[in-house]
């Protein structure tokens, strides 16, 4: 039961990192522990010299990423990847405290832990993914899938926050991009980490493996044993933001001030964000197997077609006979005369150029037009310059009722402030900062995410869908999903379209891989 259907087994070498060999002394004792409970295996203490000369001698490619980040812990985190990549073995922070030997972890291709359950809040719940795997304690027998992807995949992370770029949330999302036959063993909290950062007890166990007893085999203690303690010491965070035994004390009156607050506007306390309807563990979408038909309506606004959305729109690989094209242009716009000729002289002559309202009402007016046949409706903004030509295969293949592209400028930064999803959730205390208060939110960033922020996740939640590049299926505007011309839950036009369209039972969601270019 225990052992793996696979022969390979994991070399016995143990991995650790440190800044020197100089080790703090609880460390120390633990690493002494790993000495004790290993004799013969190959014992490895690494340090941030040691660390640079491996990737230097064995991933001389990757030697400028490594040293490009900004953080020691992300050349750390890469590296933990790597070494395992190249020589397998088992890694272990230095605050992970063994019990026993971890022969029995070696009869598995690859294994890794999944965080206390305890340690997920409510930004993980709202992005999607409820669970955490950890980059803490892993194995694996050399050039395991798992590091081949992450190793080719880390390159074009480089800039987002440590935990998306190197870190555990990395680890999660490469995992769920393998196949599930693929995928490392994982092991319960109470097989490594039964302890949580606060220094109290696990009790989560069950439902952590209820949780993700699809994702592919999951050991507990009575599979496994308690192998290892996790000590979450995190001397990568500064000292006053760890957790500790103290913190909810602390908190208390911070506790007593929101519930004052909630009472006092309980009219804003009662206007729930709803969380996604079902969690994104499926980090692999399914080639399309049928092509549904596809109505593309382009809002220009006022001003003629780009040849660029032209060219973009004109090299769409999807067969024609299944997409239906429409132009709409505001009703006041100064040169109607000329958006016409554009699209002549852009070799669209079906398409009807239509006169209609601007702002939200305008866009209403769009999704009233689309034909009765079409299955879906592609809403695209008319400052959109460039779009991949498998953009609409991999929408559809989200399999999503409402379903966004990451739309950024030239530079690669977000570039629709209304494509985002809450960054901590959508709770009354995040509402209440961004001016909820008051009546009007004043969509402070800060308590957003954008899909540029997380790309090493092929498809997650959102909150606003935007209007640069949006999927829609006909299910959802005939359930009367609109975008809101008065603010629905305080939320206006697209923002109040998605979290309306999850309201009524629709899943809403962005690629954070597949990116438009708007000019502008």
């Amino acid at each position: 039961m225990f052992k793996s259907e696979l022969s390979a087994m994991i070399p016995r070498i143990l991995h650790f990192t440190w800044k020197t060999t100089d080790l703090p002394r609880e460390m120390a004792d633990y690493y002494g522990k790993w000495q004790a409970l290993h004799p013969g295996w190959d014992i490895r203490l690494w340090t941030d010299e040691s660390m640079r000369a491996f990737v230097a001698d064995a991933y001389p490619d990757f030697l400028a990423i490594y040293d490009s980040y900004p953080k020691m812990i992300q050349r750390a985190d890469a590296f933990r990847c790597l070494v395992l990549g190249k020589l397998g073995g088992i890694y272990a922070d230095l605050d992970v405290e063994p019990f026993a030997a971890m022969t029995p972890l070696l009869e598995q291709e690859a294994f890794m832990g999944i965080e206390p359950l305890e340690h997920v809040f409510p930004d993980r719940i709202h992005q999607g993914v409820p669970f955490l795997l950890t980059n803490a304690f892993m194995g694996s027998v050399p050039d395991h899938r798992l590091w081949r992807l992450i190793i080719a995949s880390l390159p074009g992370l480089v800039g987002q926050e440590t935990f998306y770029a190197t870190g555990p949330s990395m680890i999660t999302a490469m995992v769920l991009r393998l196949p599930a036959a693929e995928r490392p063993v994982l092991l319960l909290p109470e097989v490594w980490s039964p302890l949580l950062s606060n220094g109290r007890g696990t009790r989560s166990d069950a439902q952590a493996r209820s949780l993700v007893a699809g994702l592919g085999t999951v050991l507990g203690a009575a599979e496994a044993g308690r192998l290892v303690s996790h000590k979450w010491m995190t001397t990568w965070v500064p000292w006053h933001m760890r957790a500790n035994q103290w913190v909810e004390l602390l908190q208390i009156p911070t506790t007593i001030k929101w519930c004052w607050r909630r009472q006092r506007h309980s009219a804003l306390a009662a206007v729930t964000i709803p969380d996604p309807i079902a969690p994104y563990v499926e980090q692999s979408p399914l080639p399309l197997t049928q092509h549904p038909r596809v109505h593309v309506a382009v809002r220009l606004g006022q001003a003629p077609l780009s040849a660029a959305l032209a060219q973009a729109l004109a090299a769409l690989d999807y067969p024609l006979e299944k997409l239906s094209l429409q132009f709409f242009a505001d009703a006041d716009a100064p040169e109607m005369a000329g958006i016409a000729a554009s699209l002549t002289s852009a070799g669209f002559a079906q398409p009807i150029t239509m006169a209609q309202q601007a702002g939200v009402a305008g866009l209403n007016a769009m999704l009233a037009a689309r034909p009765a046949e079409a299955d879906y409706l592609l809403l695209v903004d008319g400052q959109v310059s460039a779009v991949p030509p498998d953009a609409l295969r991999r929408l559809l293949e989200a399999r999503r009722p409402v379903v966004a592209a990451s739309c950024v400028d030239s530079a690669g930064h977000n570039a629709d402030a209304a494509l985002f999803r809450y960054r901590h959730g959508g709770s009354f205390k995040v509402l209440y900062k961004d001016g909820g208060a008051k009546g009007v939110l004043g969509g402070d960033p800060a308590h957003r995410v954008y899909l540029t922020e997380q790309k090493v996740f092929t498809v997650l939640p959102l909150d606003g869908v935007g209007e640069s590049f949006v999927l829609i299926h006909r299910d959802v505007l005939d359930a009367g999903v609109v975008f809101a011309e008065t603010p629905y839950k305080l939320h206006p036009g697209s923002e109040g379209f998605g979290i309306m369209a999850r309201d009524r039972g629709f899943e809403v969601a962005g690629l954070p891989q597949l990116e438009v270019v708007r000019a502008g």
